[in-house]
């Protein structure tokens, strides 16, 4: 019975590992004019963009939190929201401000040199992450940047000073929520706004990564059981970035890439263990300062099967092929501002890689439109880069910060040490594949967020009563949804197979009415 008993809670752990903590997007603020009332399109409050649905659902929601540049929340594992910020304070599902969360960052830059920033938000570039504790997992680990006036600038020169951690436990306070505690200093230092992190090669640990300004090194946090430890050595390489550089960084969906974008600097590209947490292997490409006036945005972000970077840069976008050995050689100019002002400018700066498999980019100052690329595993026009790819109902300036939180263990490797019943409990996990609405008349959703894709990619396949197959696709990397018509199928009942290679993985069927 013991061992019994331990496999189900091995299973229960693994069933709980995050899927869908990325699936709400939040943006946008609020201003003293309301709603646009000359008809011009455009509006403040807040959009909500929500990857439960597909196509996204994007709707007008009044909750009263206001983004700047520092964005970020997560979900359950099935989607719901849980919790918000914008660096300024946390926000729970029922949108009201977590008790004893109120002052994070708090200091100058907030109550001195800009007091605004205390209504419509931190101004950090990927500034804020979130993390779920290991241990308890009603408790959220928040990472945030923290800016201050230079020494001896008499506050006209401002820098990210520090890397906070804020810890939220979601059951405290009659299940309200409540900060544990806000602003722990894990790095004081000259930094980089941006944090990234991505899964530790066992599965279950993370890595946090943040620049060390004026050099070309990186700290690493790593987050275990126990809580964030700073380790003793930083990771460094490529280019040296100046005092001035702001920049944004991402992971590969699997891990094996970081990409880093200095304004003032540069692109680099490096290889990542995901065991040690170590940088190496760098080609970096010096880059223009790409600018509209004082004014710069940049991104990037890694197609979901991890061979396209892009960057974007105020007025253009980039694409490099990673499979290339010569990464640079291989640039491709897939966008050019066309110079749209709605009401300022629709520049291209902050990216996300989305649940969809589609990459979001922020205009970056004031406007109501993402671009989009919709087909980010394509090379060159194949991409589908759309310029105002969606409107949105309101004003924004960012995109919220995410890690790939379905990313699993590096399977084989020396640190995937933690699972146990490893390959059987992901075998298992991976039978999981929900259809719905079931019974179906014009669509249905087929959920396969519990996809292994450290094993290889997967596809779709539904076949009809006759055992004929009637659909069928190659399912993009790192997603979980696939939203299908199915209004011209006949009536009867259809079977729903994930495959990967000719293997089926898991199974399920619907009924078309």
């Amino acid at each position: 019975m013991k061992r019994t008993l331990t496999y189900v809670f091995l299973l229960a752990c693994f069933f709980g590992t995050a899927q869908k903590n990325d699936y709400v997007w939040l943006s946008g603020y609020e201003s003293s004019d309301g709603y646009d009332s000359m008809g011009r399109g455009w509006g403040f409050g807040n959009t909500k963009m929500d990857f439960n649905q597909n196509p996204v659902d994007i709707n007008y929601d009044s909750l009263g939190m206001y983004f700047g540049f520092t964005n970020t929340s997560f979900c359950d594992n099935d989607g719901h929201l849980l919790l918000y910020t914008n660096g300024i304070y946390v926000a729970n599902a029922h949108d009201q401000i977590i008790p004893n969360s109120w002052g994070m960052n708090a200091g100058y830059i907030d109550q001195v040199w800009d007091p605004s920033i205390q209504t419509y938000g931190y101004r950090n570039t990927q500034g804020a992450l979130a993390l779920q504790s290991i241990s308890n997992p009603n408790q959220y680990y928040i990472f945030h940047s923290f800016t201050d006036s230079l020494p001896g600038s008499n506050g006209t020169d401002l820098y990210c000073a520090k890397l906070l951690n804020t810890l939220i436990d979601l059951n405290a306070n009659s299940g309200q929520g409540e900060a544990i505690y806000k602003n722990q200093m894990l790095i004081s230092d000259s930094l980089g706004y941006h944090i990234n992190a991505v899964r530790h090669g066992n599965g279950r640990d993370w890595w946090v990564l943040i620049h060390k300004r004026e050099s070309n090194c990186f700290y690493r946090i790593l987050l275990d059981a126990t809580g964030p430890h700073l380790m003793p050595d930083l990771t460094c390489g490529g280019l040296y970035s100046s005092y001035q550089t702001i920049g944004t960084g991402c992971f590969s969906p699997d891990g094996s890439k970081y990409a880093c974008l200095f304004d003032y600097g540069g692109l680099c590209v490096y290889d990542f263990d995901r065991c040690s947490g170590m940088l190496s292997s760098p080609q970096c490409l010096s880059l223009p300062v790409l600018r509209d006036s004082v004014w710069i945005g940049n991104g990037v972000a890694i197609s979901p099967n991890g061979r396209y970077l892009y960057a974007s840069i105020t007025k253009y976008i980039y694409q490099f092929d990673l499979s290339n050995a010569n990464i640079f050689s291989s640039i491709d100019t897939i966008g050019k501002y066309d110079g749209f002002h709605l009401p300022v400018g629709s520049f291209f700066d902050m990216a996300q890689l989305g649940p969809d498999g589609k990459i979001y980019i922020s205009c970056g100052n004031t406007e109501a439109d993402f671009h989009v690329i919709n087909n980010p595993d394509e090379g060159g026009a194949a991409c589908n880069f759309v310029q105002h790819g969606i409107r949105l109902p309101t004003l924004c300036n960012s995109v919220p910060n995410f890690p790939n939180y379905r990313l699993g263990a590096l399977s084989g490797s020396a640190c995937d040490t933690l699972t146990g019943l490893s390959e059987d409990l992901r075998a298992e996990k991976e039978r999981i594949l929900k259809v719905y609405p079931n019974p179906a008349s014009s669509y249905t959703i087929v959920d396969y967020g519990y996809t292994d894709w450290n094993k290889g990619e997967v596809s779709l396949e539904i076949a009809n009563e006759l055992g004929q197959v009637v659909y069928e696709q190659m399912l993009p990397m790192y997603s979980g949804f696939q939203k299908l018509d199915v209004g011209s199928y006949a009536t009867g009942v259809y079977m729903v197979y994930i495959k990967r290679a000719d293997e089926i993985i898991a199974t399920n069927k619907f009924v078309k009415e």
